[in-house]
């Protein structure tokens, strides 16, 4: 039934269903306490760290834009491609269709759900996800995403197993690399000069199948415009220091996400510690 009635809500134009969810997402943030808290601590700190605007009620309301583009994709696939400009696209054809594989990071910025089906326009393209810990939404998210150049695998033995397969074959995988993993498969380095515990599985997979790494970001345009793809092509390997190479990583995320700092998820809990794993470094 929750499904029929997002598909219903999807078939609006993108500028009133990005209305609509800016709408909610400041709604959000007016009932809730706890998220209205790490939001505001979030992208506080972020930005006197790197000096851009507050806009709290801007980042809320574009939060709620980021639910809405992610429906909107999933019922409009050839549409929403269409509607997404693509800067570097000689390079993205390139690195797609050459045969040896490429690794595609991304955050939770923009339109990031268009992202994976940029390259699946080109080539195969697995892509590694976190299950969402409500059953619904995971059934939602499977639902819609089918497509027959993507493959979404769940962040597991299994699903690395099959994401490395899809290197080997030369094909394009995805991940969204600011995801807090599990204990254990991460290290505490630096994200908007605070430690975050990031995911070192990018770093450990591009060493071990030598394949190029691209950075890429879907920044919203204005309502109802679509996207600007926009990409960093690693010009060398990560060092060869884990910490480094992820503080590098975050680099990567820092430089896109301050061009438009609205347009990330600061509600995310990136700061959190994961159970079981070691205190952060003391600052």
């Amino acid at each position: 039934m929750l499904y029929f009635i997002l598909g219903l809500f999807s078939l609006l134009p993108l500028a009133i269903l990005q209305l609509a969810g800016a709408g909610i997402g400041l709604l959000i943030y007016l009932c809730s306490p706890k998220y209205r808290s790490r939001l505001n601590k979030n992208h506080q700190s972020a930005a006197n760290y790197c000096g851009f605007k507050l806009t709290p009620w801007r980042v809320a309301a574009e939060s709620g834009m980021m639910f809405a583009d992610t429906l909107w994709i999933w019922k409009h696939p050839q549409a929403s491609i269409n509607m997404a400009t693509i800067e570097n696209l000689d390079q993205i054809i390139e690195l797609s269709k050459n045969g040896k594989g490429l690794i595609i990071l991304a955050s939770h910025f923009g339109g990031f759900e268009i992202v994976p089906r940029i390259f699946a326009e080109y080539t195969k393209a697995t892509v590694m996800y976190r299950p969402a810990r409500k059953w619904w939404l995971n059934e939602l998210m499977r639902k819609s995403r089918q497509h027959s150049q993507m493959e979404f695998v769940e962040a597991n033995i299994g699903g690395v197993r099959q994401i490395k397969r899809a290197l080997i074959r030369g094909e394009v995988v995805g991940i969204l690399a600011d995801q807090v993993p599990n204990v254990g498969d991460g290290v505490w380095a630096k994200f908007f000069d605070q430690y975050a515990y990031t995911t070192s599985f990018p770093i450990k997979l591009a060493r071990q199948v030598n394949v190029a790494t691209l950075f890429v970001a879907a920044e919203r345009l204005g309502l109802g415009k679509g996207w600007i793809i926009k990409s960093r092509l690693m010009p060398q390997a990560f060092p060869d220091c884990l910490i480094d190479a992820c503080t590098e990583m975050n680099q990567y995320f820092e430089e896109m996400i301050v061009s438009k700092p609205h347009q990330y998820m600061w509600s995310y809990n990136r700061y959190k510690r994961p159970v079981g794993a070691e205190l952060a470094p003391i600052t």
